[in-house]
């Protein structure tokens, strides 16, 4: 990948959302709630666990492993601008259940960051029912932002 590409999300997938939300703290802040994966069952509760099993930072390459809306998922990071991007891709329940691509984006705006999200999801689960993958993501997508934002706004610096 180039410096003027980005990975991102399969805009041609069957369910795709889309949200974003104006957060009262810092990118800072922000970006190390995102990435501190294995506390993300911290202020997340439907993810029944959570953990980097790659060593060192997280870095293009990186895999974590975590649970959610009853998969198991293996997910691998593919770009990571810190305080400004993060994207991953994963599988939930082997590479023939659903593929996820996931994008968090940070933008400073007047006194905070706009925290946009989106999330694709293709494979033969979602084929069989996507009204239904497409109503949970984004009920989930919106109520990540709300967690995301209530616990920013409550961490200091």
């Amino acid at each position: 990948m180039t410096d003027v590409e980005e990975a991102g999300i399969d805009a041609s997938a069957p369910v795709v959302s889309r949200h974003s939300v104006t957060v009262g703290a810092s990118a800072g802040t922000l970006w190390q709630i995102l990435t501190d994966i294995d506390a993300w069952t911290s202020w997340l509760p439907e993810v029944a666990y959570a953990r980097v099993e790659t060593p060192g930072p997280l870095a293009p390459g990186s895999v974590f492993r975590w649970s959610a809306a009853g998969m198991e998922i293996e997910s691998t990071i593919l770009e990571v601008r810190p305080r400004e991007r993060l994207v991953w891709r994963g599988y939930g329940n082997g590479s023939d259940g659903v593929l996820g691509v996931h994008v968090w984006a940070l933008t400073p705006v007047g006194e905070g960051v706009r925290v946009s999200t989106e999330e694709s999801f293709a494979g033969p689960p979602v084929d069989a029912d996507p009204a239904s993958f497409q109503e949970g993501l984004d009920a989930t997508l919106a109520g990540w932002l709300d967690r995301l934002r209530r616990t920013a706004e409550e961490t200091t610096d």
